[in-house]
């Protein structure tokens, strides 16, 4: 099959840069804490510890970063109230850090509009307000706040860059998430409510779109093509994130790779098909690893090669899952990598709570 080519106005990624949360732990380290907090001092001798050593090791995640001292932070209850503000200082600071290194290298950009995405905070006057205030950005900058959409929030920030860029074409357009799972950790009993605290680490990731080419820019990415989404609302139960007073609770059933398995080839292809495209045109994919059964399955019925899923798996065993952050880490990691070449196609997707998929299509 003949590939179209993407139209010239596609906006392109113009600026990205990431910022690596300062507390850096691995697997070994934060297991036994977390099952001493949960089980007591004397977890070891419980019948089931094997098996929750097990679940630790199963996520294939090896090492994360927090913007907090986890192991420090914990030494006590902490209430939502103590969490939110934790996470406007730190937020800000991470957040401020990956603005910043977008904007640096986009200098000369004036920017029309900001979006932010996070699932993991709240604070008025937010972190977009903020951020614009202390980075100096104009008054009349459009803000957009996409919030409690979990894991594929950066998706839907996305479908609004695009649909802003189409509207206004002279627009500049900076999407930031900043994701503080770390934050919602609480001593517990439950397994699935330990694997999220087995598979979460904390990011913030910023880009910068526009439809002109800018010579000033250090960064000339892909266009963004693209975008489709699909809700399952029969499985919406399937994903959840509730506010509790003691943080945020995770709930995720292990029936989301079925549901995966039985939506996402339909969903790939109501993307590609506009296009002229299918699924051997893709050279790229960037999938978010809410988990390993999930990248298991989503290779399995897309067909991929090792080799095309092997970023989610890099990521995922060195940052874990970082919430709306991890598409965009993934993005990173491919671009820097070397190892897209102008003119291929790639996919990004993520899922959340709906239960939802999101999909970006990209031209390099």
């Amino acid at each position: 099959m003949t590939a179209k080519i993407a139209a010239p106005t596609a906006p392109r990624i113009r600026a990205l840069a990431s910022a690596l949360p300062p507390f850096e732990f691995s697997q070994e380290t934060l297991m036994p804490a977390a099952l001493e907090r949960a089980f007591g001092p004397d977890w070891q001798t419980r019948p089931d510890a094997a098996q929750m050593r097990r679940l630790f090791s199963a996520t294939r995640v090896e090492r994360r970063r927090f913007a907090l001292d986890l192991l420090a932070y914990y030494d006590r209850p902490r209430g939502t109230a103590e969490r939110m503000a934790s996470y406007q200082t730190a937020g800000h600071a991470l957040g401020r850090e990956a603005l910043e290194g977008c904007l640096r290298q986009s200098e000369g950009q004036t920017l029309s509009d900001l979006t932010l995405v996070s699932c993991t905070g709240y604070a008025a006057p937010g972190l977009d307000i903020l951020l614009a205030r202390d980075l100096g950005l104009p008054g009349d900058l459009r803000r957009v706040c996409i919030g409690h959409m979990g894991c594929h929030g950066v998706l839907v920030g996305l479908r609004q860059a695009l649909a802003t860029l189409r509207a206004y074409p002279e627009a500049t357009v900076a999407l930031l998430s900043v994701e503080l799972s770390g934050l919602h950790f609480s001593p517990t009993q439950d397994i699935e409510a330990m694997t999220s605290f087995a598979l979460f680490g904390d990011a913030a990731v910023a880009l910068t779109l526009s439809n002109a080419a800018d010579a000033r820019a250090e960064v000339s990415g892909p266009a963004l093509v693209d975008t489709y989404n699909f809700a399952d609302f029969a499985t919406a139960e399937q994903m959840s994130w509730t506010i509790t007073d003691s943080g945020f609770v995770m709930g995720l059933s292990p029936r989301v790779p079925i549901t995966l398995r039985r939506q996402v080839r339909g969903a790939v292809e109501r993307l590609l098909a506009p296009h002229g495209l299918a699924l051997p045109d893709i050279t790229h994919w960037i999938i978010h690893p809410g988990g390993p059964s999930i990248l298991e399955v989503i290779q399995q019925r897309l067909e991929l090669s090792d080799e095309q899923i092997a970023p989610s798996w890099r990521v995922l065993a060195e940052r874990g899952n970082c919430s709306s952050a991890t598409v965009l880490l993934i993005l990173d990691d491919l671009l820097q990598s070397g190892a897209t070449h102008p003119g291929e196609w790639g996919v990004m997707m993520a899922f959340g709570p709906g239960l939802s998929l999101e999909l970006a299509l990209w031209r390099f």
